[in-house]
């Protein structure tokens, strides 16, 4: 097996020393055999694409190294990567903080070790949905043709079939993320993003189906439940208004409103100032709309800012606009997904780890990890990366000691926590 293309997992990186030393921090733990199934938070992508620095920091990864014992081989893509948004490309790059400038690097080489002659251990296919969870081995038999199936399952079989060729002792499985992100990346709009999010029931009879084949392969799985996507940075972090460049203030204009006094019968006359909203496919945007970070070179061009501010005129499109009905839509098919994964985690007596409260903690205001506070502001807050989609290391960091500590619980276990101080968040001051 060559080197580059091994994850050794010898040593640790949290507190507490080698697992040598402890014998018993395992518990009733199965650790011979980790595979990790499913989506992109299994698989590491972050920053717009699938690269080695950020799969080396991928919660499987990370969990490995606290765990111990044998190699950990994952499908390592050379920095920078390739896109998982698009065909083109690698990971975004931060150019500058203040203002923020982002671009997207040159895609990156094939994986370091294309021609492995058995399943990866780590299975993670970023989009991955859970109507091919159970069939899907390549693009050809993935929903959109997928093609990071062709570089992680290879055509050598289903997700399933891979873990039981491992042999595979303890699962981890993310599966249901794609289920409903892509529909709001899309900003709700059918033609973007058909059948999404998966309807619930449909969710629920397709993981039950898919879980079975897995329990048929070992009874030691992980489940990670689905976050709220609409509190991530990539649809919180601009504004439904029109904002002043320089400042980053939203611009305010003077409202003249007239009542009627019902005592007296005079007409009163107000004032007051309101922030100029944004020009979205149905007109201006209500405040609770949300728009994406996919909206920030259409701004910047003009559209959706009024002419009188300086603007086209012209609307921005529907796949920016994420409106409050679609959000609903979103958080109602999330928290039916949690409904249906916690139900089936206490039917077969499995751990779960809560990815949704990290993701609320982190948007309601912040969570403290090795006394650093880690919010969802975009490229400030540190837990997320440049993409506004998925965590950075250091958010890949908190997911792997909420793993822990699920298993910890479930199994007897007393495996030490990531130090995620040492873990990188967005690199800001490199590119000031």
């Amino acid at each position: 097996m060559p080197i580059a293309a091994a994850l050794m997992v010898g040593g640790c990186l949290g507190e507490g020393g080698p697992l040598e030393s402890f014998p018993n921090r395992t518990g009733d733990l199965d650790l011979e055999r980790i595979v990790a199934i499913g989506d992109g938070l299994v698989a590491g992508a972050r920053d717009g694409a699938l690269f080695r620095t950020g799969q080396e920091t991928s919660v499987p990864a990370l969990f490995a190294r606290q765990a111990g014992g044998s190699a950990f081989v994952q499908p390592l893509i050379p920095d920078p990567g390739i896109a998982t948004e698009g065909d083109t490309g690698g990971r975004l790059s931060l150019v500058s903080a203040f203002p923020p400038v982002i671009e997207r690097l040159p895609r990156g080489g094939p994986p370091l070790d294309a021609d492995l002659d058995r399943p990866y251990d780590n299975l993670g296919v970023p989009g991955a949905r859970v109507a091919e969870a159970a069939v899907a081995r390549s693009s050809a038999t993935s929903i959109g043709g997928n093609p990071f199936y062709d570089i992680v399952l290879r055509d050598r079989g289903t997700f399933a079939e891979q873990a039981a060729e491992l042999d595979a002792s303890f699962v981890l499985l993310s599966i249901g993320t794609g289920d409903v992100l892509e529909y709001a990346r899309a900003g709700g709009d059918p033609a973007l993003a058909p059948g999404l999010p998966t309807p619930v029931r449909t969710f629920e009879n397709l993981y039950d189906l898919f879980l079975d084949q897995l329990l048929a392969v070992t009874d030691q799985i992980v489940l990670f439940n689905v976050p709220d996507v609409t509190a991530l940075p990539f649809l919180t972090t601009v504004p439904p208004v029109v904002v002043n460049p320089l400042t980053g203030d939203p611009v305010m204009v003077t409202v003249i409103e007239t009542v009627v006094d019902p005592q007296s019968g005079d007409t009163l006359t107000f004032q007051r100032q309101v922030a100029v909203p944004l020009r979205g496919p149905d007109g201006p945007l209500d405040p609770g709309d949300q728009v994406s970070l996919d909206a920030r070179p259409l701004l910047a061009e003009g559209t959706g800012i009024p002419e009188e501010q300086g603007g086209t005129g012209a609307p921005l499109p529907d796949r920016v606009v994420l409106d409050t009905g679609e959000q609903a839509l979103a958080r109602d098919a999330v928290a039916g997904y949690n409904d249906a994964i916690a139900a089936l985690a206490r039917e077969h007596e499995l751990a779960v780890v809560d990815v949704a409260a990290v993701v609320r903690l982190v948007a309601s205001g912040g969570l403290v990890s090795d006394g650093i506070l880690l919010t969802a502001d975009f490229l400030t807050g540190q837990a997320f990366g440049l993409d506004g989609l998925r965590f950075s290391a250091k958010g890949y960091g908190v997911i792997t000691n909420r793993l822990i500590d699920a298993v910890n619980d479930r199994y007897g276990a007393s495996l030490p926590h990531v130090r995620t101080a040492d873990l990188p968040g967005v690199p800001l001051f490199d590119s000031l």
